[in-house]
């Protein structure tokens, strides 16, 4: 397994959102994370990547125990993660915002995403909010790391361009990447997830994989 989860809860001093949860993710798989807001699905981005750390629990990436890693070691050792919020550094343009993750291709981004390239030059704070969506979903899955994690990738993100994001993370996953996929968009973790969990008062209220994944089992698990 590239990531576990033994019993893991978290929160905000001491106020805990998440509390024992028990998951696993195997390299080239996605894992859809779903819930509404409020649920915690951004803690559990946040525990994942560092910028918390578990009340009690562990956090194993690839047989390492990482619980207690800052995110600056969580992302030397192969993880990296888009925030729903704050996803790119405002006051550094596109291309330098790019670089931070090293040296990029930009053919496989223009392709897909060309106002991006179209826009190397400009401040990312400048961007629309979209935009910077995409600049940061883009970051994200470009970085060498073996484990992405995505806070919500499409709030706000335009129909085309949500379809050439889960055509990213499916040739992704196909390299080996694995992906977790924190959404409120059914059916993009429909379309990607080879296993789902649903969040709820500070648990795991449902839990499917491959073909047991059901839309309409979803929805209601979402709907409690």
């Amino acid at each position: 397994m590239i990531l576990q989860l033994e019993d893991v809860s978290g929160g905000y001093g001491d106020t805990l959102v998440l509390r024992a949860i028990t998951l696993d993710l195997a390299p080239g798989q996605v894992l859809g994370v779903i819930g509404r807001n409020g649920t915690g699905k951004t803690t559990l981005a946040r525990l994942i990547g560092g910028d918390l750390r578990p009340a009690r629990g562990r956090i194993v990436l690839e047989g390492r125990d990482i619980s207690a890693l800052p995110p600056w070691e969580r992302a030397k050792a192969g993880i990296s993660v888009m925030p729903q919020t704050d996803m790119v550094f405002d006051a550094l343009t596109v291309a330098e915002n790019l670089a931070l993750i090293g040296q990029v291709e930009l053919g496989a981004i223009g392709a897909r995403f060309p106002r991006i390239v179209e826009r190397l030059g400009q401040l990312a704070g400048s961007m629309s909010g979209g935009e910077r969506k995409i600049l940061g979903f883009a970051r994200a899955m470009l970085s060498p790391a073996r484990l992405v994690v995505l806070d919500e990738p499409s709030e706000g993100v335009q129909a085309e361009n949500i379809a050439h994001m889960q055509t990213t993370i499916a040739q992704a996953r196909d390299r080996g990447m694995a992906c977790i996929l924190l959404e409120q968009n059914i059916a993009m973790v429909e379309a990607l997830a080879d296993s789902v969990i649903a969040l709820d008062s500070g648990g795991v209220v449902y839990r499917a994989q491959g073909a047991q994944i059901n839309r309409a089992a979803m929805l209601e698990a979402i709907s409690l």
